[in-house]
């Protein structure tokens, strides 16, 4: 077998034995990864053919161990494949009682459903659990056909090169914050050039600022080439080092939620808290003549400091493609009232959004708005409350890696979920019942999370306007009514998710 063949290649690295499919009812290869496994020193295979609707998914791994969750199902029948015994399974609703005592190998041309099944490994390897499992129509003699087909390969006679990285340290420059009149807070961008001239995945982000005096938090964005140039000049219409930035890069097609920006989201540096290292068999993308954005968010406990601060972007480069990790952003609106022993012109909701966009901008002063409509909520009158949640629908088959939770001072607690369509069964991504702002991490799950289309990530946090009483923070600040913002004095509720297609 040739050594570009990409199943020859796997098997040059694992243990176990490696089966190919010689049919795929016509549908392309659209995903071939070797993901990490909980506990485990050696990957399992997934294998994808088709799109997002009609599709035929194979994961295979050593046998006895379970590195991937296929969900509840019924059990149907036993059959044999090539020798081996193997199970029937569709995806029924075990809650639904009476059509899943009915659910029968029909139902998996319309539920989807599964065959699982162990292969003995040839000479020195192991044995090997197969799934082929498949949705969107197809049925259940073609299921048989697809794992019938699949046959052991070779390894490749050239093993692939052992993967080596390299570090890259980038600087923002010293800058010493000013924030606007009224306001502690300032955002400032700053654009930072890798210089790659070819492809190039992240295995690890560090940020690391250098006083925390001042330093609130930091975001590093992508900047696809083509947006390079627009950057430029906004970093040129602006004396001084960068530009301001509330609510995101401020840059054209840039908005604080959308994965589809001109900047799209990297990692974060929060106290107490750092994205680092990725999972094993995963890495952030960055193309050739991509460059980088670093937000960098000051606070000041004066309307002027001469403090000053950077803040340093350690990048650890993989010299092999791994699978893409991208970034969703799952936001809930903030509808926070004074406490009942607080009073003051900024009390009131309207007075207290025209202060935000006067020590912020306008364009962050409609995000309240936007997120009010995208949640479901009421956007002309919207209820005051010490809980925000926000629930997005997945829309195409993922892998969430990891959950981070993010507030500012008022938090309470905050909670991140995955709930199945087919099951209604909810797994926690992320949760911590005391928030504590100082102790900001990221929950990498021992195993991905398989979210399928229809199935939801919510995102649910409290607050406790009382701590604006106790806390040093808000000392010199008056009340108000508190919403959505990048402000000291505003609030978030915010889940940060890493996936791969």
């Amino acid at each position: 077998m040739a050594a570009t063949d990409k199943y020859g290649d796997a098997q040059a690295a694992l243990s176990y034995s490696v089966f190919k499919p010689s049919k795929t009812l016509g549908l392309g290869t659209s995903k071939f990864e070797l993901i990490p496994c909980a506990n485990q020193t050696e990957p399992w295979l997934y294998t994808k053919f088709g799109g997002t609707v009609r599709f035929l998914e194979i994961m295979q791994t050593k046998a006895g161990i379970k590195c991937s969750d296929p969900g509840p199902s019924k059990k149907l029948r036993s059959v044999t494949i090539n020798g081996s015994a193997a199970q029937v399974h569709v995806y029924c609703d075990p809650a639904k009682t009476a059509s899943f005592a009915k659910c029968t190998s029909a139902d998996i041309t319309r539920l989807g459903g599964y065959i699982i099944f162990t292969k003995k490994g040839s000479k020195n390897l192991a044995a090997t659990q197969i799934q082929v499992q498949a949705f969107g129509g197809v049925t259940y003699s073609q299921l048989l056909d697809v794992a019938k087909s699949l046959a052991p390969v070779k390894a490749s006679t050239t093993p692939a090169p052992t993967p080596t990285s390299s570090d890259l340290v980038l600087t923002t420059p010293t800058y010493a914050p000013n924030p606007p009149a009224g306001s502690s807070d300032e955002y400032r961008c700053f654009l930072l050039d890798p210089k790659f001239n070819a492809d190039t995945y992240l295995q690890s982000v560090t940020i690391a600022p250098d006083n925390l005096k001042v330093s609130h938090h930091g975001i590093l964005y992508k900047v696809p080439a083509a947006s390079v140039s627009a950057t430029k000049e906004i970093d040129a219409q602006n004396p001084g080092d960068g530009w301001p930035c509330f609510g995101d890069t401020g840059i054209p097609g840039a908005s604080a939620f959308s994965g589809a920006s001109a900047s799209s989201w990297i990692s974060f540096w929060a106290p107490g808290g750092n994205f680092k290292a990725y999972p094993v068999g995963v890495g952030m993308k960055i193309s050739s003549s991509d460059q980088f954005i670093l937000q960098a968010h000051f606070h000041t406990m004066e309307p002027a400091t001469a403090n000053k601060a950077s803040m340093k972007v350690s990048l650890k480069l993989a010299s092999t493609a791994v699978s893409e990790l991208k970034t969703m952003l799952v936001a809930a609106p903030i509808e926070i009232a004074c406490a009942p022993n607080e009073s003051g012109p900024l009390c009131v909701r309207s007075a207290a959004l025209l202060d935000l966009a006067k020590r912020t901008s306008t364009k962050t002063a409609f995000q309240e708005t936007a997120l009010l409509i995208a949640c479901g909520k009421d956007p002309i009158k919207p209820i005051p409350s010490p809980t925000s949640d926000c629930t997005n629908t997945v829309r195409s088959p993922i892998k969430i890696y990891g959950a981070t939770g993010h507030m500012h001072q008022l938090g309470r607690s905050i909670t991140i979920t995955h709930q199945s369509a087919s099951t209604s069964a909810v797994t926690v991504l992320s949760t911590r019942p005391m928030w504590d702002f100082d102790n900001q991490t990221t929950d990498w799950q021992s195993t991905p999370i398989l979210a399928k289309p229809g199935d939801t990530i919510k995102v649910t946090c409290t607050f406790d306007i009382g701590l604006r009483a106790l806390l040093s923070v808000y000392k010199n600040l008056t009340p108000n009514y508190v919403v959505w913002g990048e402000g000291t004095r505003d609030e978030m509720c915010l889940a940060i998710i890493n996936y791969t297609d």
